[in-house]
């Protein structure tokens, strides 16, 4: 669902978000009021309770009319999409961008609730939300490039996990389709949506600090695939891929990497990707310190001044994934 936010003109200072008519269902009660606009105006179209019926989406049909909800309650409209994500996704009139905002709505709501706690309810949410990205990724050929484009305004860091995790997943799909069980693929994409959950450990001082850091505070930030391991491991919910994917995927190729300076084969595979994904993640979103790159630039970067950091074939896959488009 697109982040884009828009000022009414007669209820200034009340910002609303787009609700997008096909994951609407007649005959249901909504726990939220839905606007239309007019003429610069939003105007109440169906009030929170209110049966949405077939004449609704009757005056909705010819798509010049959008739908809209007021921001304050976003978080209703988050738990709607969460409580019927699977029948969502899987109905073949919702288009492919907006199965994508979903499922990126989803993610991006399990991944702020784990930074905030990290315990067996928050992180089966982002199991079963790994497991619907995979299925949604499987069956839609072109969601892939919704979900790169879609926006979003939550903080920086739960961006970063959502997209690595996309990203990772998608990568892993076209490397070992073939070769790996959909139980499998959505195992090791948990543990992509995962990798950063140390993070939570480091203060925000520091996350959000727009100078260099300090020597200290590097030591911090290098400590968190340790501190995501652990983590884990506390839960119960260290399952092998994710300790390859959150202790490794900063270990690098050449061995220039961390916690342990792993090179080559040294590296577990499902690490390398998530590595790539990390790396292109962090150049093409912008950061209090640095502006973004274009995703070109990025693979430009990656390819020209860090080429020896990732293993060539995958990174050569990743390229593909992206497409020209990228």
């Amino acid at each position: 669902m697109s982040s884009r936010v828009k000022e009414t003109g007669e209820e200034k200072g009340i910002v609303f978000r787009d609700l997008p008519l096909s994951i609407m269902r007649i005959n249901e009660r909504y726990d939220f009021d839905i606007y239309l606009q007019i003429r610069g105006d939003y105007r109440l179209f169906a009030a929170k309770g209110a049966l949405f019926t077939d004449q609704h989406t009757k005056l909705l049909a010819d798509g010049s009319i959008r739908l809209y909800v007021k921001n304050e309650e976003w978080d209703k409209v988050e738990e709607y999409q969460i409580n019927y994500l699977s029948r969502i996704l899987a109905d073949p009139s919702v288009n492919s961008h907006d199965k994508a905002s979903v499922a990126f709505t989803a993610s991006m709501k399990s991944i702020r609730e784990i930074f905030h706690s990290v315990e067996s309810r928050t992180i089966r949410d982002v199991e079963k939300n790994a497991e619907e990205m995979v299925q949604l990724i499987l069956s839609e050929e072109e969601v892939m490039e919704n979900l790169v484009w879609i926006e979003s305004h939550d903080h920086f860091t739960y961006q970063h996990s959502v997209r690595v995790g996309i990203y990772a997943t998608a990568l892993t799909i076209k490397l070992f389709n073939d070769k790996l069980t959909k139980q499998e693929m959505a195992a090791l994409s948990a543990g992509y949506f995962l990798h950063d959950i140390g993070m939570a450990q480091v203060p925000m001082r520091v996350l959000e600090k727009s100078h260099p850091l300090t020597p200290s505070e590097w030591g911090l930030i290098r400590m968190h695939p340790m501190w995501g391991y652990d983590r884990l491991l506390e839960t119960g919910h260290l399952t092998p891929e994710a300790a390859a994917i959150v202790l490794s995927h900063h270990e690098r190729h050449d061995g220039s990497g961390y916690p342990f300076a792993r090179e080559g084969d040294g590296i577990p595979a499902y690490a390398k990707i998530c590595a790539i994904a990390d790396t292109f993640e962090s150049l093409t979103a912008s950061r209090p310190y640095r502006k973004s790159v274009k995703p070109f630039h990025a693979l430009k970067i990656m390819q020209q001044e860090m080429a020896a950091e990732f293993d060539a074939e995958m990174f050569k896959s990743f390229i593909l994934l992206l497409g020209p488009g990228s």
